[in-house]
């Protein structure tokens, strides 16, 4: 079984979400992150993005736990196009991050010779920045050693075109105290889903939409059908809406299945 696919998928925990993001495109929001680098030594920050991973069907249950039953998946070709980027993954103990370290230091130094232009990519490097295994905090269950690696997560981090007025980066404790405000949709609205919808269509239609199906909620599935229809239906050919609808499957689908 291959380790990595042909498509990167993007879960979240409501239909409400996986729609919004149909009819409306990504939404840019903020994660706050601290990121070990030895010890004592750390970077803690709030960042806009997407994120999306690179895991098989079949080896998505746990993610599936983390981060929600619903997803969308697009294709590779897709997100190279955008301008995704798989994340930089780094023990704390390693010299990678002691050198990312010092470069962190370096751009904080008040005296630093460094331009503002330098000092900008060393923070979008940083944001593509994740640590190897750490503690991780969802649904306000501790995972302890958890390995993040094992998520392949793929991510965008806007830079100022996109973004506008909005903050790069947001110190962890503003941000933790104030989410609402910085995850307004003011702070924008990452509309490539729509915009760009000639890359799925050029990307030979390969995407995924998943929902959990059960007694209670079988019927989200041709809810799911209908929103693409109206989103998409005068964008595509009725052959390019039947492969659409064909991938649509439920999560339960994929656990019995795998």
């Amino acid at each position: 079984m291959s380790i990595s696919t042909n498509s990167i998928i993007h879960y979240t925990n409501s239909l409400d979400n996986l729609i919004g993001i149909l009819q409306e495109g990504f939404r840019i929001k903020y994660c706050s992150e601290r990121l070990n680098l030895g010890k004592s030594r750390y970077s803690s920050a709030a960042h806009p993005m997407i994120s999306f991973c690179d895991i098989p069907l079949s080896a998505s249950i746990q993610h599936f736990e983390a981060y929600g039953k619903y997803g969308i998946g697009l294709s590779k070709k897709w997100a190279f196009e955008i301008g995704i980027n798989p994340v930089l993954y780094i023990d704390e103990n390693s010299l990678f991050a002691e050198n990312l370290y010092e470069l962190i230091k370096e751009r904080r130094n008040e005296k630093t010779n460094l331009t503002l232009k330098q000092k900008k990519e060393i923070l979008h490097i940083k944001s593509y920045a994740k640590n190897y295994s750490g503690s991780f905090t969802r649904k306000n269950k501790i995972y302890k050693n958890y390995k993040f690696y094992d998520e392949r997560e793929w991510r965008i981090v806007p830079d100022n075109n996109i973004l506008g007025a909005a903050l790069f980066s947001i110190s962890s404790k503003a941000y933790k105290s104030n989410k609402e405000k910085y995850n307004s949709r003011k702070t924008g609205s990452f509309d490539i889903t729509l915009d760009k919808i000639h890359c799925i269509n050029n990307a030979g239609i390969r995407s995924v939409v998943m929902t959990t199906v059960s007694g209670t909620n079988i019927d989200e599935i041709p809810d799911i059908i209908k929103i693409v229809r109206d989103c998409f239906g005068k964008r595509c050919t009725s052959e390019q809406l039947d492969i659409l609808f064909s991938k649509i499957c439920s999560t339960e689908q994929i656990i019995a299945d795998y």
